[in-house]
């Protein structure tokens, strides 16, 4: 690895670890504020409103973080390539995107629970339209996520003195998804603008075939995301469906805190992606190695990470909801560390799979889990309440791990 390399990497890792920090550390902090002003019922409603939301963003996504990223990165030394990748990646983001909303119409009208919430359900969509817009996956192609953190360090800031400013109670839960919705149009806009201005895209017309291409190519990618969907946000619909707000509150809560801390370090396996991509092309052995050190990296990181968050749960809720902690929180979160382990293992897996083009058998694995998850939720539910729920999460996590783990040892590549 050159001199140059080791700093571009660096570079891009800081400006990751950043973002992460302002998406998902920085959020965590108005926890304590959100459930003593929406109430933890309140709350619940909110996590409820917001996975839908998330649902949406990963279908308009398509998987072009991996997909997308990965043509960029092989020719970002080709300016008409780069144009064709964006023009085309654009259109159908903004294409499903319109899908998504004429599915979410649909089904609002049709089920009672969320005709309920129809109001901050539409005030939700504008969460879609600005991720749609921001060409994060560029950004990662050309390795220059610096600009996306500059954004999104302002607009999360501005997010967060808006929160503290305007939400005073759980009447103010539109609001609180307004301000969302309005963040992420933002900072959507400004990162289409900086792409456009600062690196000369040209937006031009695509065709039919293109646009074929890259369905096709991001295919197994999507569906596989979608699946990933199924075990993971669609467990916090699922269990909004089934159970009270309050008892959907706690669940949330433990989740959140996991999710925020398993997140900040999503750079590890981010960053190195593109890198790892041109390395396989050049040499098998080196990318064998080159991931070896990532996964020791990782197991050296997580493991005083998924202790800390063990040991301090208590102390750490006692922090975020500002009140005594209830016995079942405290389960919650105690069972959610024991997934921080593994956490960055799913990227780092999935970004092998997809690099070695394992694409259609990750699709599997993955819809594997996420029809367990679909099946046993619900009974699951019925039977434990968020206990069995949290507990089947963990079980989806370390399925997910090991099956990943074992199809890329098969395929010959010993980590």
């Amino acid at each position: 690895m050159t001199t140059e390399t080791k700093k571009r990497l660096s570079e891009n890792f800081i400006s990751l670890m950043t973002l992460q920090f302002i998406n998902y550390i920085l959020p965590l902090f108005l926890i304590p504020y959100l459930i003593q002003r929406l109430g933890v019922d309140g709350f619940g409603i909110y996590s409820f409103i917001f996975a839908i939301a998330m649902y949406g963003v990963k279908f308009s996504d398509y998987g072009f973080d991996l997909s997308a990223t990965y043509h960029i990165s092989l020719h970002k030394e080709n300016p008409n390539k780069i144009d064709e990748i964006f023009s085309s990646v654009l259109f159908i983001k903004l294409s499903l995107a319109t899908l998504f909303l004429t599915v979410l119409t649909i089904a609002i009208f049709m089920f009672e629970k969320l005709y309920l919430y129809k109001e901050i359900l539409f005030l939700s969509y504008g969460m879609l339209i600005g991720n749609t817009i921001l060409p994060l996956w560029f950004f990662q192609g050309v390795e220059k996520m610096r600009f996306i953190m500059y954004l999104n360090g302002f607009l999360k800031l501005s997010f967060f003195l808006l929160v503290l400013l305007f939400i005073k109670d759980k009447n103010d839960l539109p609001i609180l998804i307004f301000l969302h919705s309005l963040t992420s149009i933002i900072v959507g806009i400004l990162g289409l603008y900086i792409a456009i201005k600062k690196f000369n895209i040209k937006i031009i017309s695509t065709t039919k075939e293109k646009i074929v291409f890259f369905l096709k190519d991001g295919w197994y990618i999507f569906t596989s995301k979608i699946a990933v969907e199924f075990y993971s946000t669609t467990s916090t619909i699922i269990t909004g469906l089934f159970v009270s707000p309050t008892m959907l509150g706690y669940y949330a809560i433990s989740v959140k805190i996991m999710a925020a801390i398993g997140n900040l370090f999503d750079p590890i396996t981010r960053v190195v992606y593109p890198y790892l991509v041109r390395v396989y092309q050049k040499s098998n052995q080196n990318f064998i190695s080159r991931n070896r050190q990532l996964s020791l990296a990782i197991l050296l990181i997580m493991i005083p990470t998924s202790l800390t968050l063990f040991y301090f749960a208590e102390d750490i809720l006692n922090i975020v909801t500002g009140e005594s902690v209830d016995p079942l929180n405290l389960y919650l979160l105690k069972v959610t560390s024991i997934m921080l382990i593994v956490f960055p293992y799913g990227s780092q897996f999935t970004n092998i799979l997809v690099t070695i083009k394992e694409s259609k058998t990750l699709n599997k694995i993955l819809f594997t889990a996420g029809v367990l998850n679909l099946i046993l939720a619900p009974l699951v539910l019925h039977f434990f309440n968020v206990v069995g729920m949290i507990w089947l999460n963990a079980f989806i996590a370390y399925f997910l791990i090991f099956a990943k783990g074992y199809i890329i040892y098969k395929r010959g590549y010993n980590l």
